[in-house]
């Protein structure tokens, strides 16, 4: 018997990827032009070798933030917005930087500049929200820029872990050849000092 197929999970990664891309024109007009000829001229390098098996490896949303490059595991993304008024919340951990208001939604808005503890000479004004979405939580993250998706090789998970300013956070997967960084969307989604209660609001 085989197992069912996961359609919501396609789902979700087929919206991650077309927020990347429609993220790559907002932010970059000529970057999903760009990146589209890449994929013709990789196409069309290959010639007429037979199909292959689907790219193995994680599809990701990569990103920058605080002078670094990182990405989530596309699975984890709702979608990319661009950078929205934030309110600030007076009691809340620093690492929320504030909430945003997203379709009617409240959302916090997570710092990873301040959760990862980045160099304050590498901090610039960001320019998106990656919005995270778990069973039980959902927010969004602050982001430089957005680089779009791509695929995360299986072989560099839980390998050459760059150290952090809190190893033991267990925030990090992985590191690509590229020094892209995989994050944990899901322990980040889990994290109880992340969970702010907007109901208020």
């Amino acid at each position: 018997m085989t197992a069912a197929f996961d359609w919501e999970a396609l789902s979700r990664r087929l919206e991650a990827a077309a927020a990347g891309l429609a993220a790559l024109e907002r932010f970059d007009p000529g970057a999903q032009e760009r990146l589209l000829a890449d994929r013709a001229a990789a196409l069309a390098a290959a010639g007429a070798a037979p199909v292959a098996a689907a790219p193995a490896g994680i599809e990701v949303l990569a990103f920058r933030c605080g002078g670094e490059r990182y990405a989530f595991d596309a699975a984890w993304v709702a979608r990319v917005l661009p950078a929205l008024p934030l309110t600030a919340l007076p009691g809340v951990p620093d690492v929320v930087a504030g909430i945003a208001m997203w379709e009617g939604e409240v959302l916090a808005v997570v710092d990873l500049r301040v959760l990862l503890a980045l160099p304050l000479t590498e901090l610039t004004d960001p320019g998106a929200l990656i919005v995270l979405r778990g069973e039980d939580n959902r927010f969004a993250v602050l982001a430089d820029a957005i680089d779009g998706t791509r695929r995360f090789p299986h072989d560099h998970v839980g390998h050459d872990l760059p150290l952090l300013a809190d190893p033991d956070a267990g925030y990090l997967l992985g590191v690509a050849p590229d020094r892209t960084a995989l994050l944990d969307a899901r322990r980040l989604l889990a994290d109880s000092t992340l969970i702010v209660n907007t109901d208020h609001q």
